[in-house]
Parts: structure tokens; sequence; C-alpha cells
């Protein structure tokens, strides 16, 4: 999990710890190892914690997905969607 600033500034980090064990890392489309999750304490409780502490009723969340995000992070939030869809140029001329 990573959040990060208007400023681009990483702000929070963290590997999660899952309830059950891990399978398959999926490494070439997670990029994250078995050696990286080695020792990793930190829980999704712990993680949701953290998040709602920083975001309040005025903050923007701007992502690839978040709706998925929150369903996985198992956070209820009110979230005022707008979805953008960007078009190349050659896109644009057959419209």
């Amino acid at each position: 999990m990573t959040v990060i600033n208007s400023d681009l500034k990483t702000v929070y980090e963290s590997l999660v710890r899952p309830e059950h064990k891990i399978i398959d890392y999926n490494t070439r489309f997670s990029g994250i190892t078995r050696q990286q999750m080695h020792g990793v304490k930190t829980t999704l409780r712990d993680v949701q914690a953290v998040l709602l502490s920083m975001f309040c009723d005025r903050t923007i969340l701007i992502g690839h997905s978040l709706e998925s995000d929150f369903i996985a992070l198992k956070v209820r939030v009110c979230l005022q969607l707008f979805n953008v869809k960007l078009c190349g140029q050659r896109e644009l001329e057959f419209r």
C-alpha cells in the first residue's frame, strides 16, 4: 500500500501480511517476492487504521480503480467518482 501527496512524495508505504498463506506471489505481475514478505507484520487492520486517520471528507483521492482498492481494503467510503477516458488523437477523429 502506498500513498503519495500532491507533491508526489510518499507519505505512507507498507507491505501487508495477508490473513492466509501466500500460495503464489505472482511476482511477474505483483513485483512482490517471498523475500520481501519475510517478516512483514503489518495487517489489513493496521493499514485501515492508518488510512482512515489520514483521510477526511475533503481528501481528494486519485488513482486507478479506487473502488476496487477500497473493496480489497474492506473500507466503506462515500466516493464521488469521476470516470475519465483519455483518448488518442486517432480515436478522437472517429467520434
